[in-house]
């Protein structure tokens, strides 16, 4: 069964096509305007100084963020700042706890009286099919800038996709976007503790490579969404 297809914004093609090349070169230019030099070492002594309790309130804040319709990109690039590397695993662990409390919050109190309102043949139709290609739809979807990551915790709580797919599914698209944000933080760890240069130029060069990946399986997850009827484009996209 062929899911409907989805309703088209004409200003969507240019917002979804450029948020990641724009995202990421807005913040790794900010790396070098913002004074990271003089509060990196000391938010870093602080993360050092308080062990477990660091990484728990930067994930305690990350979940926070995620629930309410604030940027979490700009978490994760906090992450970098703050742990280094370990921000990655950090910042992953914050995206997922947030994810859930707007996804059964919508599960079991807003999609009854939400389906009630709504419901009808083509709105079964397309919440059957998107349910049983639960895994691909989210970890598409996810991929793609197309909604923002809070906005569609809420609605894909609304759908009738089972637990298990909607959070392994969300790790799986979460996970290259959410590397590129934190390797920015890394870059900018690096340019406020006076590394080598060397190490910063291999390290923005690792950047620009996997940020040009990042954003070819944005372009390839939108193509996929469009050719299983889950978004159309305006007349004249490619």
């Amino acid at each position: 069964m062929t899911v409907p297809s989805a309703p088209t914004d004409p200003a969507l093609k240019a917002w979804h096509i450029w948020l990641w090349p724009v995202l990421l070169v807005v913040i790794a230019f900010a790396m070098w305007l913002l004074p990271w030099a003089d509060w990196v070492p000391i938010l870093r002594d602080w993360v050092q100084s308080h062990g477990p309790l660091g990484a728990f309130v930067f994930i305690a804040v990350y979940v926070v963020v995620v629930i309410l319709p604030l940027p979490a990109a700009a978490m994760s690039v906090v992450g970098g700042l703050a742990f280094g590397w370990w921000g990655y695993p950090l910042s992953m662990l914050g995206s997922l706890l947030g994810a859930i409390a707007p996804y059964y919050i919508a599960r079991h109190w807003l999609r009854g009286p939400m389906m009630r309102r709504i419901d009808g043949p083509k709105v079964r139709a397309a919440d059957r099919a998107i349910t049983e290609n639960g895994f691909v739809f989210v970890a598409l979807l996810r991929l793609t800038p197309i909604l923002p990551f809070t906005a569609q915790n809420w609605l894909l709580g609304l759908t009738e996709i089972r637990p298990w797919p909607y959070f392994a599914a969300t790790l799986v698209g979460l996970a290259p976007g959410t590397l590129a944000m934190v390797w920015i933080g890394e870059m900018g760890g690096l340019a406020s503790v006076s590394s080598d240069r060397t190490q910063i130029v291999l390290a923005a060069g690792g950047l620009l490579a996997f940020g040009s990946f990042v954003i070819w399986l944005g372009r390839i997850a939108t193509k996929e969404m469009q050719r299983a009827g889950l978004y159309k484009p305006d007349a004249g996209d490619p």
